[in-house]
């Protein structure tokens, strides 16, 4: 695996808006409460959200290039058309999520 250089400068890459986040999951916990159903986790939600936001800004960030780079690999190992297929597509796909899956976790 080759290193990808940064799609964005460090100053460009923005976290989540925590805020807006929180008030989201209160409003919905309102919500719920005037309906009368069951109340969320508001910590498990939170977390959730933080977690889904960091992943949108990740693939945001570096899906094109790290797409780039593995249909790159792919194509030096089983020729120029690789890709164009339903077969090939799903490959890419695949293992682009799991590129960019190991990339997220390896950066926390």
């Amino acid at each position: 695996m080759l290193p990808i250089e940064d799609a964005h400068p460090a100053s460009a890459i923005t976290g989540p808006d925590r805020g807006a986040i929180l008030s989201a999951i209160f409003r919905r916990q309102a919500l719920r409460r005037e309906a009368q159903l069951p109340l969320l986790d508001v910590r498990a939600e939170y977390e959730r959200a933080i977690e889904q936001a960091r992943w949108r800004a990740h693939v945001t960030t570096y899906g094109e290039a790290t797409r780039a780079q593995v249909l790159a690999e792919l194509r030096a190992k089983h020729g120029p058309q690789f890709g164009s297929s339903v077969g090939g597509k799903w490959t890419l796909w695949l293992l682009l999520e799991k590129r960019l899956r190991e990339m997220f976790n390896d950066r926390g």
